[in-house]
C-alpha cells in the first residue's frame, strides 16, 4: 500500500525523493443508467459510460453521453488525483473530491453509441470491448462517423485522416471483462479555432 500526502491546490505528488507525479484530477466513474433492470457489476465500462477511468476527462472537458432511460440518471464518482493511461495496476492516486459540473440535455443532437468528449485542443471518442483489437476498431469507426457527420469528409477520407492524425489511447485494461480504448483527433488538424492568419501561413 502506497499513500500520498498533498495539500489542496497542489500540482504534484511525491512518489519518492526523486520522482514527482503531476496531479490531473478527474472522476474515474461517469455515466448514465444502462438500458436494463438487471443488476450489473460497476467494475467494467459499458456503452453508458461508468467506470471508464479515462484520465483525459479533466476539468474543462465536455463529455457527451448517450441516454438509454428516461431522466438519464447521471452519476459520477471514483475520483482520482493522478493516473496513467491504462491504469495498469488497477488503481490510481485515489483521493476524495468535491465535483462541480453542469449537465445539459442536447435535443436532436448527433446520435452516438458510446461516450465522447472534447476539450479546447481535441475531440475524443471511447469504445469498450472484451479485447483491445475490437475496442480499437470501434473507436476508429466512431471517429470516422464523427468526421463524416461533423466535418463533411467521406468515409475513406476520414479513415485516412484517422491513420495520419488520430491518436489511439488505451484508457483502461484492468476493469474486466472490458477494456476501453479512446481515439483523439486534434482540433488544430481540423482547422477548428484556427485563425485565418494561421491558415494562410499553412
Amino acid at each position: 500500500l502506497k499513500t500520498f500526502r498533498f495539500s489542496p491546490g497542489a500540482r504534484e505528488a511525491s512518489f519518492s525523493d526523486r520522482i514527482r507525479i503531476p496531479l490531473r484530477p478527474f472522476a474515474g466513474v461517469m455515466g448514465v443508467a444502462p438500458p436494463t433492470d438487471s443488476l450489473l457489476s460497476t467494475i467494467p465500462p459499458r456503452a453508458n459510460g461508468g467506470n471508464m477511468d479515462n484520465r483525459h476527462l479533466v476539468e474543462g472537458t465536455t463529455v457527451y453521453l448517450p441516454v438509454f432511460v428516461e431522466g438519464a440518471l447521471f452519476s459520477i464518482g471514483d475520483t482520482h488525483a493522478a493516473q496513467g493511461d491504462g491504469e495498469v495496476s488497477g488503481t490510481a492516486i485515489e483521493a476524495p473530491m468535491r465535483i462541480v459540473y453542469d449537465v445539459r440535455v442536447i435535443e436532436g443532437g448527433r446520435r452516438i453509441e458510446e461516450p465522447q468528449y472534447e476539450t479546447a485542443e481535441l475531440y475524443g471518442v471511447t469504445a469498450f470491448a472484451t479485447n483491445l483489437d475490437q475496442a480499437a476498431k470501434k473507436a476508429t469507426r466512431y471517429m470516422i462517423d464523427y468526421l463524416v457527420q461533423e466535418h463533411g469528409l467521406d468515409r475513406t477520407e476520414a479513415y485516412v485522416l484517422c491513420s495520419l492524425a488520430g491518436d489511439l489511447k488505451i484508457s483502461e485494461v484492468v476493469d474486466v471483462p472490458h477494456v476501453l480504448v479512446s481515439m483523439h483527433m486534434p482540433k488544430d488538424v481540423l482547422g477548428v479555432g484556427r485563425t485565418q492568419a494561421n491558415a494562410d501561413e499553412r
